[in-house]
């Protein structure tokens, strides 16, 4: 009995000796995760505006056009500089050059994937700030907290298309979206997608409308964007879209994944030299991220 008390007691003190030399490390490992989740702000509005604003002063950014392209290139610059892996997708716009669509990608251990889209290009002479400045803007505000937050569950691509503008490109469908299509195909990755998300004019006015082409919402799409959408106490309805729709949702949607539009129930300038910088409201781009930010975490 007394030889194992004694083995207790050396057990105890080995115990409280191994435990007192990790117990730095642990409280190092723990201060060392604190920080980075301090470093890891939400998405800010007023970087998404700043950004969308500048954008548009630079001017129309017709398809394939050297405007689009520096538009483009700017966007890249900031994916990497916020630290996320950057991909390019390059196709030809007939008759109008080459475009592309720029991909900030936050990679994960996982198969699914969840992507949010905007497209850059305007209809000339507009400088789109609204239309689409502002999807663009989000998404850059986005890359930061994308790329320095904890890991999603999924996949995150973040897609800033080029060509989506119909009526210049004289094409029917919306380019950069159907190169993304090719990609996915090509990647396999297409059954992958749980959601691909446009924001097509989102920075003005405190109403949204979320457009699908379904008769009726669905579960893992339309109704957790509501869901997010209820909690962050922002004024979106759910509408079926007409058509086939009309945004880069379109082509992901026609290729069977989950896809949907979130933006404003009107643009009265939409595609004219007076949607300008002016326009936007700093507020509408602090909705908008009340919604997509939490929304991407809760698909991902």
């Amino acid at each position: 009995m007394t030889e194992q008390r004694a083995d207790v007691t050396t057990l105890r003190r080995a115990c409280g000796h191994t435990l007192h030399s990790i117990l730095p490390a642990l409280i190092a490992a723990v201060s060392v995760a604190a920080t980075t989740n301090a470093a890891a702000p939400p998405p800010q509005a007023t970087e998404a505006y700043d950004f969308a604003k500048q954008l548009a002063q630079a001017g129309p950014r017709p398809a394939g056009s050297p405007a689009e392209r520096r538009a483009h290139q700017r966007v890249a610059n900031r994916f990497r500089t916020a630290g996320l892996r950057v991909g390019f997708e390059r196709f030809t716009v007939p008759g109008k050059g080459t475009s592309r669509d720029v991909i900030g990608i936050r990679d994960t251990p996982a198969r699914c994937l969840v992507i949010a889209m905007a497209h850059a290009d305007t209809v000339p002479p507009a400088p789109g700030a609204d239309d689409n400045a502002s999807g663009v803007g989000t998404l850059v505000a986005l890359a930061p907290a994308l790329a320095a937050g904890s890991a999603p569950k999924c996949d995150t691509w973040l897609v800033v298309t080029g060509s989506e503008e119909r009526p210049y490109t004289r094409q029917p469908d919306h380019l950069g979206a159907a190169a993304l299509v090719r990609r996915l195909e090509r990647t396999h990755r297409l059954r992958d997608v749980h959601l691909a998300l446009s924001l097509d004019e989102v920075g003005r006015g405190k109403r949204f409308e979320l457009r699908s082409p379904v008769a009726r919402t669905r579960p893992t799409v339309e109704q957790p964007i509501l869901e997010a959408a209820r909690a962050a106490h922002v004024d979106v309805t759910w509408l079926r879209d007409s058509a086939t729709g009309n945004s880069d949702h379109r082509e992901l949607a026609l290729a069977g994944a989950p896809a949907a539009k979130l933006g404003v129930p009107d643009e009265p300038l939409r595609h004219t030299a007076s949607d300008t910088p002016e326009r936007l409201q700093r507020g509408a781009f602090a909705r908008v991220l009340r919604v997509v930010w939490p929304l991407l975490g809760e698909l991902s």
